[in-house]
Formats: C-alpha cells, structure tokens, sequence
C-alpha cells in the first residue's frame, strides 16, 4: 500500500533514493534446520555408523562362516579327527621282551657264565621223583663257566621253570638220567655242565620259561623257546 507520495515497500523512494524498505523475498543464507529434525539426523547416523561397526566385527570374527583368512566360507567342520591306523605287528622276540632265546650265553656281573640248552622230552625212571603220570616231562643242560677270580659255590646257582601259563614247574629229579642239579664248587676258569628236568601238565602252553639266578642275591635272567 502506497503512501501519498507513491512511496512503499519496494519501491525507490523519490528523488532516486534507496528503497525504503527490504525488497521482498527470503534472507540471505539457507533456512536454519528445526532442532527437532536435527536432533532425528543425528540419531540415524549413530545407527548406521553402530550397524556398519557390528556388521565388520561379525565379519573379522568369522560370525558368517568363514574362516577370516580366505577359506572356502562353508560351515566349520565339528567331526573329531579320524583316528590314526592301528598298524599290526608280529609279537616280539623272546630276547627283546627280556628273555634270551634257548642256546644263548649270558655273562653275568660277576664273571660267571650261563648257557641253558633248548628242552628236550624225556621219560623218567621208576626211580626218579617229581613227575606225575599224564605230565610231560623235559629237561635242559645248564652249562655254567666260572669266569671270576674266586671259587663259585654251585648251591648259589639256582634253576626254576615255568610253563606256557606263567606257573613255576615242579622239578624232576632221576639220578638213573643224570637228570639232577649242580652240586660242589667251581674253580676259576673251569665249565661243568648239569641236566635239569621240569614236569609240565598237558594243555599248559607249547613254551618253557627258565630262569637261572647266580649267588644267593643275583638276579635272575631267563630264557624262553617252544617245547619240542
């Protein structure tokens, strides 16, 4: 609405002047932000950057099965590992299970030697002991050298059998044989040789175990093999 003069809003005052008012239209600069939507702008950029953070970590930690160094992205495998193979083996020899074969020499700590043959059957006389009808009886020499310096008492040698089940042997005694223990000293040096008989029941075992201990607190070594 214009005054007397013609002058108004917008209008240059007379004379050439500046309008006498601000021209119409919208302020310098953009229309400040309501701060209840600024406040709604600022909440779902937090969101976004939480959600990119927790979709990262998933990832690194494998969370989408894969194995975060470039494996074939398929499922973990939860199987246990197949066992190894169970390889089968002879049993061992008698000499690496501790025992020595039949014919085998051995030198014990004190110098003295003992060598125990393999066993042999034999029939005992009507005059020998020890041996029960239905049994079968062996015998093995046992040949002992005294390889010390001082006389070997023959008492000390102790000879035991045991048969396939693990059960000591009664002894055989048949003078009529032969078939009898050591007895008597040995000098330095020399070698004797004595039978020994053991009575086995039958169906104990095809195998004979002898064990021969030197001196009174020697240990005992043992030789083992089939019966004939």
């Amino acid at each position: 609405m214009s005054d007397a003069n013609g002058s108004g809003p917008g209008r240059p005052a007379p004379g050439g002047g500046p309008p006498a008012g601000p021209p119409p239209g919208p302020l310098s600069g953009p229309t400040p932000t309501p701060p209840r939507r600024r406040t709604w702008l600022l909440a779902l950029t937090g969101v976004l950057v939480l959600a990119v953070g927790v979709a990262g970590l998933l990832v690194g930690t494998g969370a989408f099965g894969g194995d975060g160094g470039g494996g074939d992205g398929g499922a973990a495998s939860t199987s246990p590992p197949a066992a190894p193979a169970r390889k089968t083996t002879a049993p061992p020899p008698p000499e690496s299970a501790g025992l020595l074969p039949f014919g085998r020499t051995h030198r014990y700590a004190s110098g003295v030697e003992v060598t125990v043959s393999p066993p042999e059957r034999f029939t005992p006389a009507q005059s020998s002991a020890g041996h029960k009808d239905g049994n079968i009886a062996v015998k093995v020499d046992v040949t002992v050298r005294n390889g010390s310096d001082e006389r070997l008492k023959l008492v000390t040698v102790i000879v035991q059998g045991r048969d396939g089940d693990g059960r000591e042997a009664a002894g055989v005694f048949d003078p009529e044989q032969v078939v009898m223990p050591l007895e008597g000293d040995l000098l330095p040096g020399r070698r004797t040789v004595a039978a020994y008989g053991f009575d086995l029941p039958p169906g104990a075992g095809n195998t004979l175990e002898v064990g021969v201990t030197v001196g009174f607190e020697g240990d005992a070594v043992h030789w083992a093999g089939e019966l004939p």
